[in-house]
């Protein structure tokens, strides 16, 4: 398969001219990035010597960074902490193609921003520190949410679910923002939590990896046999139009329902260096092309493509338009013929 240039020119000029919404878990992610020159003497631990600092998104965050990178203004619904944490991310939300009436956040008094701090030494994570209280949202703070949401709604061109199962998504707010995105004729695309796996009743796409996929099923999922068949098991309870299982070294393997087609496309990652938000990029590139006139199988190549780029990059990437056209170029999947 390959993709006209013509029609990529056309799809990344759409990009700017739509808005994708995206409701989930917001997260900021810290690194302390430093070496390790010694071992502390109170502990048979590595001391890092911290010589540089910073805080990116994380969660569904990192899909509203994945849009920005891609040229594509987002709304944002979540909720943050009344705290030095959640100002981080409101300002570096601000900063990623997010209009201020555009984010919706929810400030909770007595939850904390969720903060995920990495320490790095010589491009290695020694070790993680979580700080977060698991939490669902309580019907006042769902009523709330959903009085501004059926205007966003109207507003986008799609919508993306990305659930982190931190509480932000329950399950009555899931079923509602499927109902009203239905009703308006808007697609939903879900990145899932096994969870939550079947609550997402007649969306677009739901895009899990093979374990996600598998430990909602019950059973492993290797070859592509089996994820076939998982893909139209899970397609008769949920009816998507579409099914799309992430497989790590193998690709990904993409189900249309209505045709009873597969598609099955081999990875493209020539070294992984980290894979951290790759399911982001991948369910945030499909999304935006899809929306903006691209096909499934299409959509699916460049989602591909795009992942295979971001694992190459540390921490939660994103990649660029020019990233795309150069790496379906380099990979043979662009038809450079007018």
């Amino acid at each position: 398969m390959k993709i006209k240039k013509s029609l990529l020119h056309q799809t990344f000029a759409k990009l700017s001219q739509i808005k994708v919404l995206v409701i989930g878990d917001l997260i900021l992610d810290e690194y302390l990035i430093g070496s390790v020159e010694r071992i502390s003497p109170e502990a048979p631990v590595p001391v890092v010597w911290v010589r540089n600092e910073k805080q990116t998104l994380g969660g569904s965050g990192n899909v509203v960074q994945n849009l920005s990178s891609l040229g594509v203004h987002g709304i944002v619904y979540g909720r943050i902490g009344n705290d030095k944490a959640g100002e981080s991310l409101e300002r570096i939300l601000l900063s990623n193609s997010v209009a201020k009436e555009d984010l919706v956040l929810l400030k909770s008094k007595t939850l904390p921003t969720i903060l995920k701090t990495r320490i790095i030494a010589s491009h290695q994570q020694v070790c993680r520190v979580d700080r977060e209280e698991i939490v669902p949202l309580t019907e006042a703070e769902e009523a709330t949410i959903l009085e501004t949401l059926k205007q966003k709604i109207k507003e986008s061109s799609a919508v993306i679910l990305s659930d982190y199962d931190k509480g932000y998504l329950t399950r009555s707010l899931i079923q509602s923002v499927i109902s009203l995105c239905n009703a308006e004729e808007k697609i939903v695309t879900v990145d899932p939590q096994v969870s939550h796996f079947f609550l997402y009743q007649n969306i677009h796409i739901m895009t899990p990896n093979h374990h996600e996929a598998g430990k909602a099923l019950g059973k492993k999922l290797a070859s592509d046999s089996e994820i076939e068949s998982a893909c139209r098991e899970i397609s008769e309870r949920i009816t998507p139009d579409a099914m799309m299982i992430t497989r790590g070294e193998k690709g990904m393997s993409i189900y249309e329902r209505k045709t009873n087609t597969f598609y099955h496309i081999p990875t493209v990652a020539k070294e992984v260096f980290d894979v951290t938000g790759a399911g982001d990029t991948v369910i945030t590139t499909y999304t935006a092309f899809v929306a903006s006139g691209m096909s499934i199988k299409e959509a699916a190549l460049v989602s591909n493509v795009s992942a295979g780029i971001v694992v190459g990059k540390l921490g939660a990437a994103t990649v660029t338009q020019p990233e795309i056209e150069d790496a379906l170029r380099t990979l043979g999947y662009l038809d450079e013929e007018v």
